[in-house]
């Protein structure tokens, strides 16, 4: 008589089953926590300070947003899908960029495509945002 497969823990199989059969080093799990970090401390920190069009533009860049929190998007674009003019959407985003909640990485151009930007997390005290390694919802050192 051969023996079966190896019996797997509960805890394994527990996990198996709430992510839907994900578990180990593929899963994505860390980015998931890491987008859901960045809501929280955006809600908890910068929400309250900010007006309709900086909510719309925040809200639809992290919508769009990579795992790393990187986005590709137009300043057109964008305020096509807030409902507002592009020129509010400039002024929004710069405002964004302000607060340190945004940063472009690569200035869009006619020739050379849309802008790139990356969601920084903000800061408890409300004045630096930076790109934080979460994995549990608490600060890292890094």
């Amino acid at each position: 008589m051969e023996p079966g497969p190896p019996a797997r823990s509960r805890a394994n199989a527990t996990a198996k089953r709430a992510t839907g059969g994900r578990v180990g080093a593929g899963s994505r799990g860390g980015a998931v926590r890491r987008r859901f970090a960045l809501l929280n401390a955006f809600i908890d920190f910068a929400l309250r300070e900010l007006g309709r069009a900086e909510l719309a533009a925040w809200l639809i860049l992290y919508r769009h947003a990579k795992p790393d929190g990187i986005v590709t998007a137009s300043v057109a674009d964008l305020a096509r899908r807030a409902g507002c003019t592009p020129r509010t959407m400039q002024t929004a985003l710069k405002r964004l960029r302000s607060r340190q909640l945004l940063r472009r990485l690569k200035r869009g151009t006619l020739a050379g495509g849309p802008s790139i930007w990356r969601l920084a997390t903000p800061e408890p005290d409300g004045t630096t945002g930076r790109i934080l390694p979460v994995t549990t919802g608490r600060e890292v050192p890094v």
